[in-house]
């Protein structure tokens, strides 16, 4: 039987913060495919492909279709877990409300985000 391969996608506008995520995601030893888009309807349709283990997104996209996907992953992408990057307080609480795992303030250190998804990723192997 093939051992399972780790897939992160990163939902984030082509940019800094995307080259970073990215970047970083690449430093998680159990990460072994990084994907990437800038649109959440696109997230869906790559998701229901792809399956990932993490998605990250920004929420500063078309926030309605953020917490839209936010809810959908939840609900339909059962081993997948999410880490949200916001801007403030608001953003916070909407996604949690729309079924986050973790929610950050962007800006958050790359050490402390490093761990978060260590720990996501962990969480599912029983």
């Amino acid at each position: 039987m093939p051992e399972h391969v780790t897939l992160a996608l990163i939902v984030a506008k082509p940019g800094p913060l995307r080259n970073s995520l990215q970047a970083l995601m690449t430093t998680v030893p159990k990460i072994e495919i990084v994907a990437e888009t800038d649109n959440p309807s696109t997230l869906l349709r790559m998701g229901n492909a792809m399956q990932p283990d993490i998605v990250l997104l920004d929420a500063s996209l078309s926030e309605d279709d953020v917490w839209a996907a936010l809810r959908r992953i939840r609900d339909e992408w059962l081993q997948t877990r999410s880490i949200v990057l916001v801007e403030g307080s608001h953003q916070q609480q909407r996604a949690r409300a729309a079924g986050a795992d973790v929610v950050l303030i962007k800006g958050y250190p790359a050490d402390g985000l490093t761990t978060a998804i260590e720990e996501l990723l962990q969480s599912d192997q029983v």
